[in-house]
């Protein structure tokens, strides 16, 4: 049985045997991933953001926030607790280490341990954060877009209104591979569980996770991390309504440069604030999708502004226009373990936060032979790219 049936079944009884949530009672973006083992190691908490970007934790899916006093409740939890947490949860008779990465500076409350089995090492990661509620339409609790990475994902509202979302990220040429859970309480306590193997030169990384997906999805539902959310102010505010796709895409369209065109394939899209199709220009073809959230940081006690900029991690790029609207672009790259020492391919990626509030996030590169990402020129320059995130079309999306 392949991991992902293993994470299917898994997640098919966790609809039933997951703990309940007490009565009283959950991201940024990718960072560029390294061409080397060590490199991979040294930034593989951040690029396990890629999907805890599902969960609320990456730069166009934060939550909305605002301060609150605390329910009086056990001692408060710090982050500086979690790392023996997490220890606690994971399997006996493996190998469990701390990596010396620094974790980004954020509200969001994160962990990572290195655990080893014996046949080869994982990284689990875990972050707790806080959905405005109600959840039930949260942008968080989506299954993330598989164009760019053959993800198999599934969601499940138990009866109690809690929400679990698990996914298996499986490369296409050896590389990375990736499990995540998250469990979402009714009143918009999240926790979110990452497990990646590396994927390096002549070593694909490992189908079996040394922490099976059963235990990731007992990690994830635990209530041992409940005291820590006393830590996380409670929104007040509702979210806001999430945005029809059909709107993303009609806004795409006017969006795109002039002389561009846009195919966005057969398959239905239907998933709230997100658009994705095959872009022309230029006799050049790229892949692109596109993320618009309206209300970004509604009720969140730091100003968005000055969070955004937080979330650029400092980049050269970041930008700030006369109108208001700020914006900075990244590169990732995306090795190729089975082919030593070959070019990465390149993935651009432009976050853009409007005056209005509104986030959109838009993602581009371009498939080579055997669908493999590549460094060549997309139909859309780095310019091209910032204007499209930056248009005002998306406030009327």
């Amino acid at each position: 049985m392949t991991s992902e049936e293993d994470f299917a079944r898994a997640l098919r009884a966790s609809a039933d045997h997951a703990p309940e949530p007490p009565t009283e009672l959950f991201a940024l973006a990718a960072e560029r991933r390294g061409r080397t083992r060590v490199r991979r190691r040294r930034t593989a908490g951040v690029s396990t953001l890629a999907l805890v970007a599902a969960a609320g934790c990456a730069l166009a899916l934060l939550p909305d926030r605002s301060p609150a006093t605390p329910t009086p409740a056990a001692t408060p939890v710090g982050r500086a607790s979690l790392p023996a947490i997490l220890r606690s949860l994971l399997p006996t008779g493996g190998t469990v280490t701390e990596p010396q990465d620094t974790v980004p500076a954020d509200p969001t409350l994160m962990t990572l341990l290195d655990y080893d089995d014996g046949h080869g090492p994982a990284r689990v990661t875990v972050s707790l954060n806080r959905l405005a509620t109600p959840i039930a339409d949260a942008t968080a609790l989506q299954c993330p877009d598989t164009l760019a990475e053959p993800t198999t994902c599934q969601s499940t509202t138990r009866p109690d209104g809690s929400r679990l979302v698990t996914a298996v990220t499986t490369p296409r040429w050896g590389g990375d591979r990736y499990w995540s859970v998250m469990y979402a309480a009714p009143d918009g306590r999240m926790v979110a569980a990452v497990e990646s193997t590396d994927g390096t030169p002549g070593q694909p990384a490992r189908e079996q996770p040394p922490v099976t997906p059963e235990r990731l999805l007992a990690i994830a539902t635990s209530d041992a991390w409940r005291p820590a959310f006393d830590t996380l102010p409670v929104s007040t505010v509702p979210p806001a309504p999430p945005v029809d796709a059909a709107a993303v895409l009609a806004a795409l369209r006017t969006a795109l440069p002039a002389g561009a065109t846009l195919d966005p394939g057969a398959e239905a899209q239907d998933t709230p604030g997100r658009a994705r199709g095959t872009v022309s220009f230029a006799g050049r073809a790229s892949q692109l999708t596109v993320t618009v959230e309206h209300g970004w940081q509604r009720g969140f006690p730091d100003d968005p502004a000055t969070r955004f900029r937080n979330q650029s991690g400092g980049s050269s790029r970041y930008r700030q226009n006369p109108d208001g609207t700020r914006y900075f672009l990244q590169e990732l790259q995306f090795p190729y373990p089975d082919v030593p020492q070959s070019t990465p391919g390149t993935q651009w990626i432009t976050n853009a936060l409007l005056p209005d509030g509104t986030m959109v996030t838009v993602k581009l590169w371009t498939y080579g032979p055997e669908y493999r990402i590549t460094s060549e020129p997309g139909a859309l320059d780095q310019q091209q790219l910032i204007d499209l995130a930056t248009s005002p079309a998306w406030q009327h999306a």
